[in-house]
């Protein structure tokens, strides 16, 4: 049959008799461990056995022919590796295969310090994640993010987690793109639509820069 809808009929639902598939929340997780430099192809054998389980990576641009962090990703090489290396996240209901889960080549065994095991909850697996993330932003959003990072788990208090973030005028950065890359400056001036004039510390003789960005400078201090 044939149904023809337009805007403004009224519908109803309609049942099905099949499951519909709910994505398991973990509340804890375990920590395995592989042999180093193996990580990924322990996580595509995961994925072939449909087995849950994260191995965090960072990603790094680095300049050709140095090893050296480039200005730009386009300018660079793409470099992912493990962020712990030897290292898989298991969560709490992949338990039960754990025996599947030891027969995969270059798997050794749950992480354990003598009688202790190590167990992760979901707060402090999320701070794990958070970090993560912030190790693959671009240099120059590092530090603000750490910062914000510290205030979202009270680490320390929102006025030093201010002070630590904050971009102002008299504050010493490190120029993160341009010419001047790598070099150390004062603002001097943040416009309204928030750029920067910048003295760059150049030997003897400064050099003042305008029109940088938030994402062309690194806050050193």
């Amino acid at each position: 049959m044939n149904m023809v809808y337009k805007i403004g009929d009224f519908v109803e639902y309609v049942t099905t008799k099949e499951h519909q598939a709910v994505p398991a929340i973990p509340q804890s997780w375990r920590v395995l461990q592989v042999m180093p430099g193996r990580d990924a192809k322990v996580i595509k054998a995961f994925g072939e056995r449909c087995i849950s389980g994260w191995s965090p990576t960072v990603v790094h641009f680095i300049q050709r022919g140095t090893s050296s962090h480039a200005r730009k990703p386009h300018l660079g090489r793409r470099i992912e590796k493990p962020f712990l290396p030897g290292l898989i996240f298991l969560p709490e209901f992949e338990l039960d295969r754990l025996g599947e889960i030891r027969s995969i080549p270059d798997v050794d065994n749950l992480l354990e310090f003598g009688k202790l095991r190590s167990w992760l909850n979901a707060t402090e697996m999320q701070l794990i994640r958070d970090i993560v993330a912030i190790e693959n932003m671009l240099p120059s959003r590092r530090k603000w993010a750490l910062a914000q990072l510290y205030l979202k788990y009270s680490f320390v208090g929102a006025k030093k987690v201010e002070d630590e973030a904050t971009i102002r005028v008299g504050r010493h950065v490190r120029v993160a793109d341009g010419l001047f890359t790598g070099f150390r400056a004062l603002i001097e001036r943040i416009d309204s639509s928030g750029r920067l004039s910048v003295y760059v510390e150049n030997g003897k003789r400064g050099v003042k820069v305008n029109g940088l960005t938030e994402t062309q400078i690194e806050l050193i201090d």
